[in-house]
């Protein structure tokens, strides 16, 4: 069964969104490079090859699909310079909950068209987005506790170098 228009339209949105969203990882990564937090340059290139691989897993789900893949351009990410590593994970936090909300409208509109095959694909990135927004605003709760102690700030960092690949 192909896929219906809306819930197709909105796939092919989506695709788009996250490969925006790893150019905002790439943002602030190099943002990093420029900063003593070399751990957290690490955390957020590594968040953006992870949001490359949901883009994929759309595009392999609508093509396998026999539905139609639109070509399109992806933004450039609106900033790019922060004042504080604070901020730039705060912008990631802000940028995952936008994710979340754009998975429930194409869950919403799957369910609407009764496309349930769709929405059970979904249902890995609803449970990809509740540990995406967990780990954002983990490292945002951090960043607040640590203030501008430099210690504090060198140990969110290595925390941050801790992600394995």
């Amino acid at each position: 069964m192909k896929i219906p228009e809306k819930t197709e339209k909105l796939l092919n949105e989506q695709f788009y969104n996250e490969l925006y969203a790893a150019h905002i990882y790439f943002a602030i990564s190099a943002y990093f490079k420029h900063t003593p937090y070399q751990g957290m340059a690490s955390w957020m290139r590594l968040q953006s090859k992870e949001e490359m691989e949901h883009a994929m897993k759309i595009y392999e789900y609508l093509t396998e699909r026999g539905s139609k893949f639109v070509a399109d351009a992806v933004r450039k990410p609106e900033k790019t310079d922060f004042a504080s590593p604070l901020e730039a994970f705060q912008a990631a936090y802000a940028h995952e909950q936008l994710v979340t909300s754009q998975i429930y409208k194409l869950l919403e509109t799957a369910n609407d068209e009764k496309d349930w095959a769709t929405a059970d694909f979904l249902s890995w990135f609803v449970k990809e987005q509740i540990e995406e927004e967990k780990n954002t605003s983990d490292f945002v709760r951090g960043l607040e506790y640590a203030g501008d102690d430099k210690n504090l700030l060198i140990g969110v960092d290595k925390w941050a170098a801790k992600r394995a690949e």
